[in-house]
């Protein structure tokens, strides 16, 4: 199955920190040590550890009973839970100004992408960005995810606002030289990468560039060439791209090409042979034969569940599932969501082969019939066929395999964040990020929480996190620190309030230069 690869690996991490019940952990200096009796370890087991931080990265990881001897800067968190900080494989987080903005809703009906963002996309300015990016990064902080995958323009502003916010972040620069607002700034967007992956401050804040082709029908093939060059003279960076993600993208390549789909353009040109990570992300317009093109071992698929239902239609992932390829999840852009809760995202994930119910011949065969006019028996055999080919989807294997609360968790935690090859995130081992959440197992959105990984993926879980730590440091407040939760800490604090206002003041020149205006704000 698509869990395979990145459990392997986690299981040979578990063995590697240790199943030891030693008490005593050699610390480093400076370090600081963390024990609770539930830690979530790599191989989706919940056990008593000792977790050691040194610098923006996890040092040890020991199993053991009790709270152990060595450590000089201990926190105790009893029974609270321990679990890696949520990963959120696609994000746009400046996107999020863009909520509630007049024609929104009528262009989604549309190329939105093309129709609006486009246009507003190209009157921001760097300065812009960052704001907006801030203010995205705290929704994503309050929302437990302690690093995504971002994909926009202006990518030194974008890596700036994460490091002044905390949030940790992999940012693609986005590439374009056909079409798109990021035609002009092409050679400032490479430049940009180039500076991110340099950058050994911004690595201690947990930041990491990858490259970021927009999509196939924004990006010439000189530059996909272009592109796979500067990723392996990056130290074989990951790129991040939209693939087959509209109709209007599909027609593009088929017409330039003389029939290649999106997927099979970039196995003509080398990208998919190219031996460097792939995040694919969205893949509505990708065939059977375009999956088969695909390595497991290289390519990882992202599916965005509450954007791809209101912004397109659901992927196929029973298909990528099937050929197992590793599934990552995202929210996308805030403007085709208006949430950046990606926990949330996998309980629609949960429930995404029931959706052939409501379109089958099945339940078009139960609408056709006629009421009191229809016989009984006939009645009750029509809804009997529908409730069968409800549980026939529900009972497929892929299905099965795609609601297992293990396999969920995975796409928001160690599928995404082991795709890099300079870091390893969305998992508690030796090594990796220090991105990490302590979750208060006592609220009641995890009542009665005898089943913890369950809780995660199917509760609406994020209010009972108690703190969070993201590349080492802590968001908002330490555990117990006081009694106020870590989302008030971080609201409240004197650096969101700036933040705040600066954003709402950039959003409102913005709006002005697009001669576009907030839905409802003549009310307000």
């Amino acid at each position: 199955g698509w869990w395979h690869r990145p459990l392997m690996r986690a299981l040979l991490a578990a063995a590697m920190v240790g199943a030891s019940l030693a008490r005593t952990v050699i610390v480093p200096e400076g370090a600081q040590t963390i024990f609770s009796s539930k830690v979530l370890m790599p191989d989706m087991t919940i056990a008593p550890a000792a977790v050691t931080i040194s610098g923006s990265q996890i040092a040890s990881v020991t199993r053991c009973e009790s709270p152990p001897s060595g450590a000089i800067d201990l926190r105790e968190l009893g029974d609270r839970l321990l679990t890696p900080a949520f990963v959120n494989a696609h994000t746009h987080l400046p996107m999020a100004c863009m909520r509630g903005i007049e024609g929104c809703a009528q262009a989604m009906s549309g190329d939105v992408v093309v129709d609006l963002f486009f246009k507003i996309e190209a009157l921001m300015t760097p300065e812009d960005v960052r704001a907006f990016t801030r203010m995205g990064a705290y929704e994503s902080l309050l929302s437990g995810v302690g690093l995504v995958w971002e994909h926009y323009y202006h990518g030194q502003a974008i890596a700036e606002a994460l490091r002044d916010t905390g949030l940790a972040g992999v940012v693609a620069t986005t590439l374009q030289d056909v079409a798109g607002p990021g035609v002009p700034w092409l050679e400032a967007a490479l430049a940009d990468t180039a500076s991110i992956a340099r950058d050994e401050t911004m690595r201690d804040h947990g930041i990491f560039a990858a490259l970021g082709p927009h999509a196939t029908d924004t990006v010439s093939d000189d530059l996909w060439r272009r592109i796979l060059d500067v990723a392996h003279d990056l130290g074989g960076l990951p790129l991040h791209l939209h693939v087959g993600q509209s109709v209007a993208e599909f027609e593009a390549v088929a017409s330039r090409t003389e029939g290649h789909t999106p997927m099979s353009l970039l196995a003509d040109l080398g990208v998919l042979a190219s031996e460097l990570p792939l995040l694919l992300v969205h893949a509505q317009y990708a065939t059977r034969d375009d999956l088969d093109k695909l390595d497991p071992e290289r390519h990882t698929m992202c599916t965005c569940p509450y954007s791809h239902v209101l912004f397109s239609f659901p992927s196929l992932v029973p298909d990528w599932h099937k050929r197992g390829l590793p599934i990552a999840c995202g929210t996308d852009a805030a403007a085709s969501n208006d949430c950046m809760n990606v926990q949330k995202e996998l309980r629609l994930l949960a429930g995404y082969n029931s959706f052939a119910t409501t379109h089958s011949t099945s339940n078009a065969f139960f609408l056709a019939m006629r009421g009191a006019e229809e016989a009984r028996d006939a009645a009750v055999a029509r809804a009997h066929e529908l409730h069968n080919h409800r549980q026939d989807m529900h009972e497929q294997p892929v299905t099965v395999a795609l609601r297992e609360p293990g396999n969920l968790l995975r796409s928001v935690l160690d599928t995404p964040g082991r795709m890099h090859p300079h870091f390893t995130a969305g998992a508690i081992e030796e090594g990796a990020l220090a991105n990490l959440l302590v979750w208060d197992l006592e609220h009641p959105n995890l009542w009665p929480s005898n089943d913890p990984i369950s809780a995660l993926v199917m509760c609406d879980a994020v209010p009972a996190i108690d703190a969070m730590m993201v590349a080492g440091r802590w968001i908002g407040k330490e555990p117990e620190a006081t009694a106020v939760d870590f989302r008030r800490a971080l609201t409240t604090s004197v650096g969101y309030r700036r933040d705040r206002q600066e954003a709402d003041e950039r959003l409102a020149c913005l709006l002005e230069r697009a001669d576009v205006r907030i839905v409802g704000a003549a009310g307000i």
